[in-house]
C-alpha cells in the first residue's frame, strides 16, 4: 500500500478516535446536568479525571487558571442571569480561597451556595464574621442588579441550642438567615427579591453522628431560582376578562367598583 495512502487512513481513524471522545464527553455532561442535584466540585473532579485519561491534559492536571474560567465553563455556557451570576459566585469562590469551606450545587432551574456557620458567625454569636462579611459584600455585588427571587435558609444540627436566651433551634437557624438577609440590604439587594427561613435541624446534609457533621450541617444556604415568577401573574390588559359559555357571559373578576363581589351572570340575547 503506498505511504500516503496509509498515512490518510491512520489520519481518518486519529479523527474518528477523536470525535468519538468527544461524542462521550457531552453524553456524560448531558447525562450530569439531567439529575436533579448535583454538587460543583465533584463535576469538575469528575472532569479533570475523564480530560487526563483522554491526553487532553497531561497528567491529569487542572484545566482551571484563576481568572480565566475553566472548561466545564465553555461547556455550560450561562443562558440566563441566575447561571451568569452562579458561573461569577463559583470564581469568586476559588479567587478568595473558600473551596473547601463554600459548597455550589446546582441543578436544572436552581443554584445553591452552601455557607458553613463557622466561616460566618463569630463564635457563640449571630455576629458575622470579617470574612464573611467580605465575601457576602462580592456576592451582593454580583446579584444586586437583577431581579431573580433569592431565598435564605438557615440551618442547625439536632442539639439543643446552648446558648442562653435562644428558644430553640428553630431560633437559632431564623437568625443566621436574617442575619444574612440584613447584611445583603445593607450592601444595596432589593429586599422585595429574598426571603429568610428557619429550618433548624430537619434538613441534615449529613447524619448528625459526629463532630464533623455537625459542623456541616449548621449552615446558611442561599438559593437562586431561576424560574420566571411572572408565568403566575396575570398582565392587566385593560380589556373586561369576561367568560362566555353558552349564552351565559360571566365576569371573571368583578366590575370596577364592585370591589371584589362576584357578577351574577347574565342571559346574552338569544337570536329569534
Amino acid at each position: 500500500m503506498p505511504r500516503k495512502q496509509e498515512e490518510q487512513q491512520e489520519g481518518a481513524g486519529i479523527l474518528i478516535l477523536y470525535t468519538s471522545l468527544m461524542i462521550l464527553l457531552l453524553a456524560f455532561f448531558i447525562l450530569l446536568n439531567s439529575l436533579s442535584k448535583i454538587e460543583e466540585a465533584k463535576v469538575e473532579a469528575v472532569f479533570q479525571s475523564l480530560m487526563g485519561t483522554f491526553g487532553f491534559l497531561p497528567g491529569g492536571g487542572s484545566p482551571f487558571q484563576p481568572g480565566k474560567g475553566d472548561l466545564t465553563s465553555v461547556i455550560s455556557a450561562p443562558i440566563n442571569p441566575v447561571d451568569q451570576d452562579y458561573m461569577s459566585l463559583r470564581g469568586l469562590v476559588r479567587t478568595l480561597g473558600l473551596s473547601g469551606q463554600v459548597r455550589l450545587l446546582r441543578s436544572q432551574s436552581i443554584k445553591t451556595v452552601v455557607l458553613p456557620d463557622v466561616l460566618l458567625f463569630e463564635p457563640d454569636s449571630y455576629e458575622l464574621t470579617p470574612q464573611a462579611r467580605n465575601f457576602l459584600t462580592q456576592v451582593a455585588q454580583i446579584i444586586k442588579d437583577r431581579a431573580y427571587p433569592v431565598s435564605i435558609y438557615g440551618h442547625t444540627d439536632d442539639a439543643p441550642p446552648q446558648r442562653p436566651g435562644v428558644a430553640d433551634n428553630w431560633d437559632v437557624s431564623a437568625r443566621r438567615a436574617l442575619a444574612v438577609l440584613r447584611y445583603l440590604v445593607s450592601q444595596g439587594v432589593d429586599p422585595r427579591r429574598l426571603a429568610a427561613f428557619g429550618l433548624a435541624g430537619n434538613r441534615p446534609l449529613v447524619p448528625n453522628d459526629s463532630p464533623v457533621h455537625r459542623r456541616q450541617n449548621n449552615r446558611v444556604e442561599l438559593v437562586f431560582d431561576a424560574r420566571d415568577p411572572s408565568i403566575y401573574q396575570i398582565p392587566d390588559s385593560g380589556v373586561p376578562r369576561k367568560l362566555n359559555f353558552r349564552g351565559f357571559t360571566f365576569d371573571l373578576f368583578g366590575e370596577e367598583g364592585s370591589k371584589g363581589k362576584p357578577q351574577p351572570p347574565s342571559r346574552k340575547q338569544e337570536g329569534p
